[in-house]
């Protein structure tokens, strides 16, 4: 309400009834912007994880905050980088635009990211071009297996595979005899060793004759223990009778053949002989004898 006092120069007017009134507006507008700015906002950047271990985003925070001494409400805006070496911030009082600036407070900047090889123990993975831990070693352990070797054979019949060298026939003389006289047979036989693999194993196959049974062409056969020996080796005088020899009756050409039985004895490489049951038996080429004919000279 106005009030007019009057004996003065000019009316005078007073605001006395309004003060209280303009007093709480100014309060309350004090009040109202303190309650407002002192709640404050934080906002945030949109950064993947990727991008944040990768550095190549920062996450950016942004604080109100007030300041009243009574006469004055002042404003502060805080801005602060994460890894940033400070906070920016603006301040100023209500109606008019930011004026000084304050300082959070320096922070050290985080060490910079080395980037791993890839293939390396610190990059084995690579996801979005980020590195996603070691992968584990490119040469583990290697486990000691311990290889059992089969069971051996117990039957001769069972090496197939392993065949012992074929025997020879040898006369003596030579590819000749003369009826009724002894011809010397001898069987070209002895142990010997063949070697080879059983399921992956190195084995040895030792073959040892022990029966020879010969065929002399003239209807007769023996079957001997021995190989037979020469005349020289006995030490005995030529168409001397031996354990190996025969005698014809007749002149002729007579086909003469050979078998040969070997005991088997078996072992894997390293260990021992082992016999096996059985035996294995190998025929010799067949050889020609021709037995001469001899006529009686009158001598005077």
């Amino acid at each position: 309400m106005w009030h007019r006092q009057s004996g003065g120069v000019g009316p005078v007017f007073h605001l006395m009834m309004f003060r209280p009134i303009v007093f709480h507006l100014v309060v309350l507008t004090a009040l109202m912007v303190s309650a407002v700015v002192v709640t404050g906002s934080v906002a945030y950047a949109q950064c993947s994880q990727a991008e944040r271990t990768a550095g190549s985003c920062t996450d950016t925070t942004t604080q109100w905050t007030t300041d009243n001494d009574g006469d004055q409400v002042t404003i502060i805006r805080e801005e602060s980088n994460a890894g940033s070496e400070g906070d920016q911030s603006g301040s100023g009082t209500p109606g008019t635009s930011a004026g000084s600036s304050g300082q959070s407070g320096p922070t050290s900047p985080p060490p910079i990211r080395q980037e791993a090889e890839l293939g390396s123990t610190e990059c084995e993975i690579k996801v979005q071009g980020l590195c996603r831990g070691a992968a584990p070693s490119k040469n583990p352990p290697v486990e000691q297996v311990t290889n059992t070797p089969p069971t051996p054979p117990r039957y001769a019949s069972e090496l197939e595979s392993f065949r012992p060298d074929r025997p020879s026939i040898v006369f003596e003389p030579n590819g000749w005899s003369v009826p009724t006289l002894p011809t010397n047979m001898i069987a070209g036989a002895s142990r010997h060793t063949v070697r080879g693999e059983l399921l992956g194993w190195p084995v040895e196959v030792r073959f040892q004759p022990v029966t020879y049974h010969w065929s002399f062409g003239d209807g007769a056969s023996r079957t001997v223990s021995v190989r037979g020996d020469s005349w020289s080796s006995r030490n005995v005088p030529q168409f001397a009778a031996t354990p190996t020899s025969h005698r014809y009756l007749r002149p002729g050409n007579y086909r003469v053949d050979l078998v040969v039985d070997y005991r088997v004895e078996f072992r894997f490489e390293g260990d021992e002989f082992d016999d096996i049951d059985g035996y294995v038996s190998a025929t010799a080429l067949s050889r020609n004898m021709e037995v001469l004919s001899v006529s009686p000279l009158l001598v005077k």
